[in-house]
């Protein structure tokens, strides 16, 4: 028999789709299996050199995506998905992989059912059906004028029907392909597949009662090839507090005035990464780069801001740093209220971020010693799970 074939599927959406795959393909160097990897071309940078074989993936931009959730329409469009399945099962019928591993790639169970290969999707826990069930209002054009607070009960009731259309397009799609629908409720619909890998640890997010083809796999951690900047030195010779602000590529720019406002009234060194966005408003004295060595950093700052998302949050906790949280759309706002429940940090909506706000909460993580404690003990357990042990001994099992 020859060598096993697994193929990568990376969605464009945001970077965590790409990086959580990405160290998962890594993993596999060494062992007899012939790994594909397909991506959009704007990480193409990021594979140059690798031990598999790499190729362009046709996806929407991740803007379009971002854009049409910030807006509460369907995520991808329904001609969207239908290329999809089309782009899909004719890689698989050019590769014939022996099994198919996407990340937020949402007709991958499609096109694999109708190809006859088995898919394993990758998405966080807190998405699961089995994991504790958080309604939680995202930002919508609605809660800019009326506070979320008060949006709560009737976003309760209409959520049911927000699903429903979300899961509507994927539907429509599925029955043309003669497949049948799925319940209208977005967590069926992000756990589709044979297999679902949980980019996440039990403890932090647990799923009770969820089938044996479930499993966590760590937090599939990587670190972006990022050099340390010549101030790299100097920043970690400064005796005062640091505080690194990350929102990312998706993070919401809006808050940094008032973010800055915010660190400024305290005894902190700011360092900033700016993922080469036009960042407004720099402090002056701030130490500043477009990427950063995410793990080092980390260790170094006292606090740690980003937008919320699990790309932020599970790096900063592995360092054991708390984290501020600054979350717009729904996933960073499950994955904040997941951080806040275990003690390791703080969340402050993007709609409510001003500066008094978000000082309030620096204070507390900077100086109440419970956060970086409580961060430290969720460091001690994340490091014990090795995502590429893990996924190899899913491949070992499936294969």
């Amino acid at each position: 028999m020859g060598m096993k074939r697994i193929l990568f599927l990376a969605e464009g959406a945001t970077m965590a789709h790409f990086v959580r795959p990405l160290a998962l393909a890594e993993a596999c160097a060494g062992l007899p299996y012939e790994v594909h990897f397909y991506a959009p071309a704007r990480f193409s940078p990021y594979l140059k050199g690798k031990k598999f074989t790499p190729g362009e993936l046709a996806a929407m931009p991740g803007e379009q995506f971002l854009e049409n959730v910030a807006k509460g329409r369907p995520m991808y469009p329904r001609e969207v998905l239908r290329q999809y399945v089309l782009d899909d099962r004719a890689l698989i019928q050019r590769l014939r992989p022996d099994l198919v591993v996407g990340d937020m790639r949402l007709t991958l169970p499609i096109a694999a059912r109708l190809e006859g290969v088995p898919a394993a999707v990758m998405m966080n826990a807190y998405w699961s059906p089995w994991a504790v069930k958080r309604c939680i209002v995202p930002e919508l054009p609605l809660t800019r004028v009326i506070p979320p607070r008060i949006l709560g009960p009737l976003y309760r009731a209409a959520e049911p029907l927000g699903y429903r259309m979300h899961t509507g397009q994927m539907n429509q799609v599925r029955l043309e392909f003669g497949l049948p629908p799925l319940a209208p409720d977005l967590r069926r619909m992000y756990t589709e597949g044979d297999h679902v890998l949980y980019a996440d640890i039990p403890e932090f997010v647990p799923t009770p009662g969820a089938p044996s083809t479930h499993r966590h796999i760590g937090i599939c951690e990587w670190t972006s090839p990022s050099a340390k900047p010549e101030w790299w030195d100097r920043m970690a010779a400064d005796p005062k507090p640091k505080v690194w602000v990350t929102l990312g590529s998706s993070g919401p720019l809006r808050v940094m005035p008032a973010l800055l406002r915010a660190l400024s009234r305290l005894p902190v060194a700011v360092i900033l990464s700016t993922s080469g966005r036009d960042v407004p408003a720099v402090t002056p004295g701030a130490f500043v780069a477009p990427l950063l060595p995410f793990t080092e950093t980390a260790a170094v700052a006292n606090v740690v801001v980003s937008h919320g998302g699990s790309g932020g949050l599970y790096p900063a906790m592995l360092a054991g740093t708390p984290v501020l949280g600054i979350p717009s759309n729904a996933d960073q706002h499950l994955s904040t209220a997941t951080l806040a429940a275990n003690g390791a940090g703080l969340g402050v909506r993007v709609e409510e971020a001003n500066e008094q706000k978000l000082h309030n909460a620096l204070e507390k993580l900077l100086f109440e010693p419970q956060y970086k404690q409580e961060a430290q003990r969720w460091g001690s357990i994340f490091a014990k799970y090795d995502s590429g042990a893990m996924f190899r001994q899913f491949l070992s099992d499936v294969l």
